[in-house]
């Protein structure tokens, strides 16, 4: 039997005043408490390569079940709301959200993959939503107004696949109602035809009622944990 899996998109805005060091630490010791839990399955700590005014870093976690802190207000303890604590402190600000990867460009499974290639990068978008947008609607023609399609039909840039994931989490602390995670595993030099591709992803009129914080990730080596 299938494992259902719950994804994490914890979105990075503010790391505090020390820089990256500093905040990998500080990330570094909150992952080393996640992953003792039985129901995690892998987490991928994700770099901004070519914006830094919006999202430093998100992270891109994975757990067999929705019963998690992170996920359930009711279910954070004592011990976990201390942590988070310790978090904040750090300066440190997490937009963190459950998603479900409710559909693939081609079909097949794109989370909890590790990048194909060292040279990968992601071309990430966030979705937010007005209310009375038909979600129906976008679901069935997330290829094109997520630039999927753009990116499939530029072989220069190796693009792998693309998740849509939507948001379950209740009292949403994430912005997003859903994420684009696209995979090209052939940036080029400098990033260059991958910022191509990102300014047209960026050029597409979305209808009334939807705003996107496009980027480029790259998965940082030292920030990838599999379950032990």
């Amino acid at each position: 039997m299938s494992v259902k899996i719950h994804n994490l998109f914890n979105y990075f805005s503010k790391i505090g005043s020390e820089g990256h060091k500093a905040f990998y630490e500080s990330w570094k010791h909150t992952a080393d408490v996640v992953v003792k839990s039985p129901h995690f399955i892998r987490t991928q700590l994700h770099r901004n390569v070519v914006d830094t005014e919006t999202y430093k870093y998100y992270n891109f976690a994975q757990f067999d079940t929705d019963q998690m802190p992170m996920f359930r207000p009711e279910l954070r303890t004592p011990e976990w709301a201390a942590e988070m604590s310790k978090y904040r402190q750090s300066g440190m600000m997490g937009q963190p959200g459950g998603f479900l990867e409710i559909a693939t460009y081609d079909g097949k499974p794109m989370s909890p993959a590790l990048p194909q290639t060292e040279s990968s990068v992601f071309l990430t978008s966030g979705y937010t939503l007005a209310e009375g947008v038909n979600t129906d609607e976008l679901e069935a023609t997330w290829k094109e107004w997520s630039g999927a399609d753009i990116m499939n039909s530029t072989p220069s840039v190796g693009f792998n696949n693309a998740g849509l994931y939507k948001q379950f989490t209740e009292g949403r602390t994430n912005a997003f109602t859903y994420v684009v995670r696209a995979e090209l595993t052939k940036p080029g030099e400098d990033l260059k035809d991958a910022v191509q591709v990102l300014e047209k992803v960026r050029g597409i009129k979305l209808r009334d009622g939807i705003t996107v914080d496009s980027s480029l990730f790259r998965v940082l080596p030292e920030g990838v944990f599999d379950k032990n």
